[in-house]
């Protein structure tokens, strides 16, 4: 269980991280001509104004930021520059008198923060040096959060929500955070914990204390529109800022696969309690796909999650996807040999968008295995799986040889090779596990098996690839139905999954 409650900024608007830029730090540029002599009846004398524009969240100067010196008083003047790509800028002229400096980049507004501004004197003609930042992650989190996240290893989740053909704010959206803990009682099963954070009048949210010891799922949500789920990793102690984009109306289309493939999910008791729903738009994704080399990759697969859309890779590594719904979606990319990518994309209506895609993470893919001679009687003798397979019993043996031979990435690679099971892509990066077999009390032919891991029963598969790796398994066993299965492993219609981890037989 994590050892802290994520806290929910609703309502905040941007001041209230920092000090805004007074008005006139725009509207003075925005209503006098900007030049570099003095005012009229002013001392010859002017000094130059240069500097350094720092940003703290990355730890590297910032480029492209809008330096303004704005005078003070009630005729306010501006003066501009655009820092370099040192983060350096200089602003020559500058006649006597008391200044603020402030400094406007597109980083800030994608934070929805603004910098508070500093004030400077020009009393001579000597050089005037000024160092301006954005905020370290620590300074806005306390600034946001206060002092109740400061010690432990939680982040800050910002970002807007907008709309996803238009780009306007939507006030009063939903981003919804969801994240699994592991919990051990009677069996071993997974809690989902989920939060809601509403957006203000600027379509801008937070989120203080957002897990951070491994990927969290979002989505956004306003009404019956809603994005896709995408997998994000917020930094430890620091921030990461996410834009949704929600496809209002006709933008993304729900549809009823049941009247193409007959399929449906189901609950956790088995029964057929809710149809698979996929969404269709006019989006498209075109990209490339490449290893960590540079090279292209051909004949990648790839799938939009939430969407019955997929393809693959051609020779030169490029693909195109059509029919998709608009917003903010989760494309997966798989080839043999890596670990599934999966990259959160930003789509729109009749729109093509693009993006490169680039696998680096290698699977693990177990070495092969030849054992000579005869083993001697070890861990998984005494789980009864070398008996049950010796007596060519009713259920399916799948054995580590078997697994080296398949050479899955996750386990549910191993489960949907097997007969009669079926695996249906959750909104969560999961699949449920469902069995077309035994399933007698069941009118739609179809319900989820008893899954128990070493021995101890699983009360739900949420999370199931995360659990357990190809390479920690020993051996698997599955039971179509009630029939077969151990007695201690039985007591379902819809068959058992018997999985083992540790030493393979023998070892």
């Amino acid at each position: 269980m994590l050892p802290h409650r994520p806290t929910i900024l609703s309502g905040l608007v941007a001041v209230a991280v920092s000090v805004a830029l007074v008005a006139s730090l725009s509207a003075g540029a925005a209503a006098q001509q900007i030049s570099d002599a003095g005012p009229a009846g002013s001392a010859p004398t002017s000094a130059t104004v240069s500097g350094v524009v720092f940003d703290s969240l990355t730890g590297k100067p910032l480029a492209g930021a809008l330096v303004q010196v704005v005078a003070r008083g009630e005729n306010a003047r501006a003066w501009n520059a655009t820092s370099g790509a040192s983060g350096e800028f200089e602003i020559t002229a500058v006649p006597r008198g008391l200044f603020i400096v402030g400094f406007m980049h597109p980083s800030l507004d994608s934070l929805g923060l603004t910098v508070q501004p500093r004030t400077i004197e020009v009393s001579s003609d000597a050089p005037v040096h000024v160092t301006l930042a954005i905020p370290s992650a620590r300074t806005i989190s306390r600034l946001l959060c206060g002092g109740a996240h400061q010690s432990d290893s939680t982040g800050l989740l910002i970002g807007f929500i907008r709309d996803a053909d238009s780009g306007t704010p939507l006030p009063g959206a939903m981003a919804v955070v969801t994240w699994s803990e592991l919990v051990v009682d009677k069996g071993i099963h997974t809690a989902r914990r989920q939060i809601p954070i509403k957006s203000n009048d600027a379509g801008w949210y937070a989120l203080c204390g957002a897990p951070a010891d491994g990927p969290i799922t979002t989505r956004a949500e306003l009404g019956k529109d809603a994005t896709g789920i995408i997998e994000v990793n917020v930094p430890p102690r620091g921030i990461l800022r996410r834009d949704f984009y929600i496809p209002r109306g006709a933008a993304a289309v729900a549809v009823d696969d049941s009247d193409e493939s007959g399929a449906h999910e189901s609950d956790s008791a088995g029964n057929a309690s809710a149809q698979l729903e996929i969404r269709r738009g006019s989006a498209r994704l075109s990209g490339v796909v490449r290893d960590a080399q540079g090279q292209p990759l051909h004949g990648a697969q790839l799938m939009i999650w939430g969407s019955d859309v997929t393809g693959s890779t051609g020779d030169d590594g490029t693909f195109t996807l059509a029919g998709l719904p608009s917003g903010t979606q989760s494309l997966e990319v798989r080839y043999v040999g890596y670990a599934p990518t999966r990259v959160a994309v930003d789509l729109a209506s009749n729109q093509t968008r693009s993006v490169d895609v680039t696998l680096s993470e290698r699977a693990d893919v177990l070495d092969q295995v030849t054992v000579y001679g005869k083993a001697p009687k070890r861990r998984l003798d005494y789980t009864g799986f070398l008996e049950r397979r010796k007596s060519a019993g009713s259920g399916r043996f799948i054995t580590r040889a078997d697994i080296t031979e398949m050479r899955p990435v996750d386990l549910t690679d191993i489960l949907r090779r097997v007969p009669g099971l079926r695996l249906v892509p959750t909104s969560y990066f999961d699949y449920t596990i469902l069995s077309s077999r035994g399933a007698t009390t069941n009118p739609s032919g179809t319900c989820q098996p008893l899954i128990f891991v070493d021995g101890a029963r699983l009360l739900d598969d949420t999370g199931l690839n995360g659990m357990i790796r190809p390479g920690d398994i020993a051996a698997i066993e599955v039971y179509a139905g009630p029939a077969g299965a151990p007695l201690q492993y039985s007591g379902g219609d819809c068959g058992s999954i018997l999985i083992w981890t540790g030493p393979e037989p023998g070892k």
